[in-house]
């Protein structure tokens, strides 16, 4: 069955999270006069069980928090308001300590999702199997594959943990006793279990790829995809072992060989709202219409603060919500990167006439074009815009940079106009964003506090509904896309470089820019020739994953952390005032890891001997 509409059993403390006003969707069975240990022996509580196991992937995924802390402090995403120390830290690397909520909040969501699949995975000892009880157990074979998916769900979880904290501890069962004593195990370790669960997956029934009843549940193309990246990251680690690269090459191309799950033609179809079940879909997380308080966040995220601060603008099911104080935002660096007239990423990825175009825009709709229309009309007519972001394919834009006269004048009609992000690449113009709209603080009508900027659209949901004026509930129903094969073969190119095969480095990279020239408004994306650098595939990975898969992460992995970040963000390397980041060539390890978080090692009576990531002490 197809897990959209899964629930969680809440029967036993020690595993459950809590979803406050969840009760609406939790559709639980009575199970009067079972204990939970009874009614979780028996196949339909066991499926519950798992069920819960996929809705934890929820209370770690789809949450403003993880969006902060996977992609701030990047070279492709900076933060809205620039002035908000809570996101300042992250971003900037100033007063950044192992006090931080963000990362504190991101531990306990994980170690919270780590419990639900241990109890999963010890439990399934216990269940009842059709041979003993024909009308309450469960099949064995399905029982071998649940187990082989809660594996799969617990390396997930582990490697999240350890490649952003490198150690940490290795919990593998469900606590029995609370205890205030722990330990950090190391890295290697957490490989080493990472891939004996992976392992298990690839040798357990489940199918290579799950068919369209049971589309959403773990398949070994999932588990491989998984592999391949854990691999990855491995190889570049001083504990790594030779085989690594090349072990990531081998189990990323056969995804793409043999798993049955294909690019699509092109790049708009992918993130089409009616097409989201598609070949190249290898994982996700499922929503459904009816998760009223457990929707998806995600249509919010990448959102100027809109709906504060406007005449004739406020919140609205049109937009969406934004995610107010937590709201992140493309570097100009990242702007400048896409080619709008030849890689169809560029309009699909941002608002933008295509998305304005109910017949090719991602969610169906055409509230994506390249501007916000007049919602109360007091001022501006009701239909007509009240803010305008000109892009590159835009008919009236022409290559047309709007003067400050010519703001000046659509400001008196209550119109403003934010130009598009000046200069090029070549020309490092990403080094100096004083003069443009995008960056300039406060450049708006009433809300000093942020800049105006051209939203992303590619995680935009016709469902979504806007919670009010009390901020967003996040109603949207779209799944999130864990894994693509867009990425396996981006994997594929990274593994190639490290394992010094350019020939199938430059094949897998072109393959993934091949299908971003198809559709595009003219012809001739340029390919890749010459030798592929980790530089290119980071870029292909930013064009292509914008905001999909923890940029943060891709950079912690490929060492590329402080360079690259302050190369191209912008706000990281010319902060204003006496306090400079701390993000350094010589730091650039220390901020390559989490710092174990503050709050939990004080809740141990060990904690002080526990000590901390090097630099963070």
């Amino acid at each position: 069955m197809k897990t959209k509409n899964i629930f969680a059993k809440t029967l036993f403390l020690t595993v459950i999270f809590v979803i406050p006003g969840c009760s609406s969707f939790l559709d639980e069975e009575n199970i009067a006069g079972q204990s939970a240990e009874e009614y979780f022996a028996t196949a339909v509580g066991y499926e519950s069980l798992i069920n819960g196991c996929y809705n934890t992937l929820k209370s770690v995924y789809n949450t403003t928090n993880y969006n902060v802390i996977s992609q701030l402090g990047t070279d492709i995403v900076t933060q809205n308001d620039i002035d908000a120390p809570s996101l300042a830290t992250l971003n900037k690397y100033i007063l950044y300590q192992s006090d931080n909520g963000f990362v504190y909040t991101q531990w306990t969501n994980l170690y919270a999702a780590l419990k639900n699949v241990n109890a999963a995975i010890d439990r399934a000892s216990n269940v009842i199997t059709k041979t003993q009880d024909p009308r309450d157990g469960m099949d064995e074979s399905i029982l071998a594959k649940r187990v082989a998916e809660a594996k799969f769900l617990r390396a997930l979880y582990l490697f999240d943990i350890v490649r952003n904290w490198g150690q940490a501890p290795l919990i593998l069962h469900e606590p029995t006793e609370v205890s205030t004593v722990s330990q950090l195990d190391s890295a290697d370790k957490f490989y080493e279990q990472i891939l004996t669960d992976l392992g298990d997956v690839m040798n357990s029934a489940l199918p290579m790829r799950q068919s369209a009843s049971e589309y959403g549940r773990v398949s070994k193309a999932a588990a491989k995809h998984l592999r391949s990246l854990v691999y990855l990251t491995r190889g570049y680690q001083s504990y790594s072992v030779a085989s690594d690269f090349t072990n990531a090459l081998a189990d990323a191309e056969d995804i793409i060989q043999n798993s049955g799950h294909t690019l699509l033609s092109d790049y708009a179809l992918v993130h089409r709202q009616t097409n989201e079940e598609n070949d190249e879909i290898i994982f996700c997380v499922n929503f459904a219409n009816k998760d009223k308080y457990w929707g998806n966040l995600w249509s919010e995220f990448y959102m100027p603060v809109y709906r504060e601060g406007w005449v004739d603008l406020a919140p609205d099911n049109m937009y969406g919500a934004d995610a107010a104080a937590y709201t992140i935002m493309p570097t100009k660096y990242t702007y400048l990167l896409f080619n709008w007239k030849k890689d169809q990423r560029a309009r699909v990825t941002f608002m933008s006439p295509y998305n304005g175009d109910a017949t090719t825009s991602i969610d169906g709709r055409t509230c994506g074009n390249n501007y916000f229309l007049s919602i109360n009309g007091s001022v501006v007519p009701k239909g007509e815009p009240v803010i305008y972001f000109p892009v590159p394919l835009d008919g009236s834009f022409n290559n047309h940079t709007y003067t400050q006269a010519e703001k000046d004048a659509a400001k008196q009609r209550g119109q403003y106009y934010f130009n598009y992000p000046s200069g090029t690449l070549a020309e490092k113009s990403y080094k100096n964003v004083s003069n443009d709209d995008y960056y300039i603080k406060g450049n708006q009508g009433g809300n000093a506090g942020s800049r105006t900027w051209l939203p992303v659209w590619k995680f935009k949901d016709a469902n979504m509904q806007h919670g009010g004026t009390g901020g967003s509930v996040g109603h949207g129903s779209r799944d999130i896309y864990m894994f693509r094969l867009a990425e396996t073969y981006l994997i594929a190119a990274e593994a190639a470089v490290k394992a010094n095969d350019n020939a199938k480095a430059l094949m897998y990279i072109n393959f993934i820019r091949q299908r971003a020239s198809t559709n595009a408004p003219e012809g001739g994306l340029p390919l890749y020739s010459g030798t592929i650098t980790i530089d290119d595939v980071l870029d292909e990975r930013a064009l292509e994953l914008f905001g999909e898969v923890s940029r943060w992460n891709d950079l912690t992995r490929t060492g590329k952390l402080a360079e690259r970040v302050l190369e191209y963000n912008w706000d990281v390397s010319n902060i204003n005032g006496a306090v400079k980041t701390e993000l350094s060539a010589s730091t650039n390890a220390k901020f390559s890891l989490r710092p174990i978080p503050l709050a939990w090692l004080n809740s141990l009576s060990n904690g002080q001997e526990l000590g901390n990531n090097p630099g963070w002490e």
